[in-house]
């Protein structure tokens, strides 16, 4: 990586740690519940048993878990207390977020929630940046997975899956660190399917630092960022599930014993989102206005008709596919 690759990288690692640490991170509560329902729904009972008996070793499992349960769920069947563990795990590094300062510090991982756009690696070889009136940044090619083996050695998105499965599945570390790892691979295979964790929108003004996967794109109320991650808040979990497994399964059960999991396909997948589906041409137009006018903040963009529905269609499409990649990882890899 060169200078102007690691400074820029640097810069963006901070200005969206400090922003995320006061928004929304990718999929909403709902979003990275309704993942784990997905995947809750698609693995053996014993596999879930196990997942579960993990979860217990949380160091936290008293206050973030149990302390939190809704009465209605405590005093419900083993099947609706398993979803919500399994619901509060996913969105648990979330919830490390506003943790006291000590137990923050210990728990809460910024940069592990987004992608920078230039970085490559496997099967992701298609940046997910946007550039207006600029050259394209260098591509910058991500170490192997299997290299990542210690917490220093994290540095995005991915490497962060490459981490946090590694520990999960690594029976000679202690299981309260395994149990935080699980709390990160349910929460990370969820964010790695949001388009906007995978890259932004630059040029050579307005967006020179980016703009930060959408979160300085307004749109109404609510900015690019927050809309897709709050897609399907309104219908809930029960509303949503249904439909999840419909995308993912159709008439058949989807095949799960022996398939590979390849996090940098998934996250391609998320870059041809975002190239494609995210960034509607009236908001490349106003960046691209506001950047010829030396303007800090693009104005806000109307939303086109039909737009609301394909972003929940996507959504719907992503996070099936990530209970159902959960599944597939968890029936091959758990120990």
């Amino acid at each position: 990586m060169n200078n102007a690759s690691m400074k820029r990288l640097c810069s963006f690692s901070l200005i969206i740690t400090l922003l995320f640490s006061q928004t929304v991170f990718a999929w909403s509560s709902v979003g990275h519940r309704l993942t784990a329902a997905v995947a809750l729904s698609f693995v053996e009972e014993n596999t879930a048993e196990r997942l579960i008996s993990l979860l217990e070793e949380h160091p936290r499992f008293e206050q973030d878990f149990l302390n939190a349960m809704p009465a209605s769920i405590a005093n419900s069947d083993s099947k609706s207390k398993q979803q919500w563990l399994l619901g509060q795990a996913a969105y648990w590094p979330d919830i490390a977020r506003g943790l006291p300062d000590t137990e923050r510090a210990k728990y809460n991982r910024g940069s592990w929630h987004y992608e920078q756009g230039e970085w490559i690696r496997g099967a992701a070889q298609l940046q997910g940046n946007h550039y207006i009136g600029i050259e394209p940044f260098p591509s910058i090619e991500g170490a192997a997975g299997d290299s990542i083996r210690s917490e220093e050695a994290v540095g995005n998105l991915v490497t962060a899956i490459d981490y946090n499965t590694w520990v999960v599945a690594n029976t000679s570390l202690p299981l309260e660190q395994r149990a935080v790892a699980l709390c990160w691979v349910l929460h990370l295979m969820g964010d790695i399917h949001q388009p906007l964790h995978t890259g932004s929108l630059y040029s050579a003004d307005t967006f020179k630092r980016g703009d930060l996967g959408g979160n300085r794109i307004p749109t109404g109320e609510l900015n690019l960022h927050a809309r897709w991650d709050q897609a399907l808040e309104k219908a809930g979990i029960a509303g949503n599930l249904p439909l999840a497994i419909e995308q993912v399964s159709g008439f058949n059960q989807p095949k799960i014993k022996g398939v590979e999991s390849d996090w940098t396909q998934w996250m391609s997948e998320s870059r041809q989102h975002l190239q494609t589906s995210v960034y509607t041409a009236a908001m490349l137009e106003a960046a691209e206005k506001a950047d010829a006018n030396g303007d800090d903040e693009m104005p806000s963009t109307e939303l086109p008709d039909g737009y609301n529905e394909e972003m929940k269609r996507i959504s719907l499409q992503r996070i099936g596919l990530a209970g159902l990649r959960l599944a597939i990882w968890f029936e091959n890899t758990l120990p």
